[in-house]
């Protein structure tokens, strides 16, 4: 059984460095946003968007092998966008659906 595991982390050990600096990169870029918590989770959500997508972006389009660490880098980025979503939502849902349908929410939010 752990076998099989070792050989598929082995096998996406690239994809996974690449995610970690995609992820790693935007929290950077926006570190007030985050505490240690959060930025922890937002490092393992975007490994692991990149870790189960990458394949799936890769035969949808059609790219080539060597196209998987830059859409693992942009997947990195995106589930560290959802955990950051996620987090906004929470505080004040009403906001996010108004902002998903296109209006503007009230002033003061």
């Amino acid at each position: 059984m752990l076998d099989h595991l070792w050989t598929v982390l082995a096998a996406k050990s690239s994809t996974i460095v690449a995610a970690s600096v995609g992820a790693v990169i935007s929290i950077l870029l926006n570190l007030r946003d985050h505490s240690f918590l959060t930025a922890t989770i937002s490092l393992i959500a975007g490994v692991f968007v990149a870790y189960v997508a990458t394949e799936p972006v890769i035969v949808l389009f059609g790219l080539n092998e060597t196209a998987g660490n830059a859409v693992a880098g942009a997947l990195g980025v995106a589930g560290r966008n959802l955990i950051i979503w996620l987090r906004e939502s929470s505080k004040d849902p009403v906001s996010i659906v108004l902002r998903l349908v296109g209006r503007k929410p009230p002033e003061g939010k």
